[in-house]
């Protein structure tokens, strides 16, 4: 730990009878009520005894921060660190997620999530994290150096009603089954096949497939429930990962609509979804019916499936697509501390994502301005044989520049270029080739992140 960082200064002093500190296990029940109560979801509490128990492979109780009120002794104020890894098409890098972020109402405006900032960023520098996330209410994060760049649920619906019944004299083609641990290999397989072609995935551990499986408590908001997809004969032909509750839809669904969320979804190589589609849709409808709702939900049980699996997934191409609604995609907070260090490191999957494109075997140079600071490309036949920071001379140097954290969008593949040059007038490129290789350097992320 640098001497310099604010690391080495913990704990601090904020005035006012406020200190910033580390949590420890002493801190359990008080940081459970807290969350819960400011969340808003009792379901908040058994995670938060999770993740500081010592049982979670990556969490523990002093990677959360509190702020405490020495005059009263209340915590006011916290978040946490959860580290993980992640891989950018293939390639494994570290990194942070800061979560479960909250301050009471009559401590806010203070700072004091900003301090804690601080602090979290720092001890994800020191684990050597080169991106940080967070899922999170609109605009906040952007305060401290984060932007909405990377999808997040990205959803079809479709309501029960519109799930074609079995026809008489057919039969079904296959069935759903709740998973056991015998089965807990193959979905590791196909989930670890599933996520080699993502340009971003959370890879798991042996460990924290374990954990995933028989580790987290029950009812508590990060567990998952699983399902074996099986032919009628008993064959395991994929699996599904839902909710353990059903959730009122959004917007003006929301009035009506009650959904079981199925958050991943995977069939084995060989096995193409046509066949299973209608037997699976009626399946689902079937185990969301008896699938708990969550508290105050429009209705006593689920109305429609809803399949939060990304942008693009096999099954979207076998719904019956005048009855499927599409939900507003949302998105990740991202922070990239280091973008350069971060672009050497995932250096070998640019040159990957050109071979096949128009742009293979590109000879030339790439210098994004980024208004204040800049990066400078050299490419010998489509090898990447210089990546080095650059300063532009002026606003219009260069061949494409990107203002305050737009590039982002393009890094994490939720925009085309084209996309961004038209919806900020200083996102520009100076002719055709740099939008090229831009967005041949940066594919488009389809998926959907199963994080940690």
């Amino acid at each position: 730990m640098s001497k310099n960082s604010i690391l080495s200064e913990m704990p601090i002093d904020l005035g006012d009878n406020l200190v910033l500190r580390f949590a420890t296990l002493d801190d359990v029940d008080a940081l459970a009520e807290f969350n819960a109560r400011l969340h808003e979801d009792v379901n908040v509490d058994p995670s938060i005894r999770d993740m500081m128990s010592g049982d979670h492979p990556t969490c523990k109780a002093s990677d959360f921060t509190v702020v405490e009120d020495t005059e009263t002794g209340k915590i006011v104020s916290s978040t946490c660190l959860i580290s993980q890894t992640w891989t950018y098409s293939g390639i494994p890098f570290k990194f942070g997620q800061p979560e479960f972020v909250a301050t009471e109402t009559e401590y806010r405006r203070r700072g004091l999530v900003r301090k804690q900032f601080e602090v979290i960023h720092a001890l994800s520098e020191a684990r050597g994290e080169l991106m940080q996330g967070i899922t999170g209410i609109p605009w906040y994060y952007r305060l401290f150096g984060y932007e909405m760049a990377l999808d997040m649920e990205a959803e079809q619906v479709i309501d029960g009603m519109h799930i074609p019944p079995l026809k008489k004299g057919e039969t079904e083609t296959c069935r759903l089954r709740p998973r056991t641990d015998a089965d807990n290999a193959f979905i590791q397989e196909l989930y670890t096949d599933a996520i080699e072609s993502q340009v971003f995935a959370c890879p798991r551990s042996t460990e924290m497939w374990e954990y995933e499986f028989n580790g987290r408590s029950e009812g508590s908001d990060a567990q998952h429930k699983w399902l074996l997809i099986e032919d009628m004969e008993g064959t395991r032909l994929g699996y599904v990962q839902h909710l353990q509750w059903c959730y009122d839809s959004y917007g003006e669904a929301s009035k009506t609509g009650t959904n079981f969320l199925v958050m991943r979804m995977e069939l084995k190589h060989g096995v193409g979804y046509l066949h299973f589609i209608p037997s699976l849709l009626r399946a689902l409808l079937k185990t969301a019916k008896a699938t708990p709702v969550a508290p105050g939900s429009n209705n006593p049980e689920a109305t429609g499936i809803q399949f939060m699996l990304g942008r693009e997934h096999p099954v979207y191409s076998g719904l019956p697509r005048s009855y499927v609604r599409q939900e507003p995609v949302y998105a990740w907070y991202i922070r990239v501390p280091n973008l350069i260090a971060f672009l050497r490191h995932i250096q070998p999957a640019l040159e990957k994502h050109l071979i096949g494109t128009i742009a293979e075997g590109y000879t030339g140079e790439l210098k994004l301005n980024f208004y204040r600071s800049g990066i400078h490309f050299t490419f010998e036949h489509g090898r990447v044989t210089n990546l080095t920071d650059w300063t532009p001379k002026d606003v219009e140097t260069g061949d494409a520049a990107f203002p305050d954290l737009t590039f982002l969008q393009l890094l994490c593949g939720r925009c085309r270029t084209e996309e961004l040059t038209s919806h900020f007038v200083d996102c520009w490129t100076n002719g055709t080739t740099p939008a090229v290789l831009l967005d041949c350097l940066f594919p488009q992320f389809k998926s959907e992140i199963w994080s940690l």
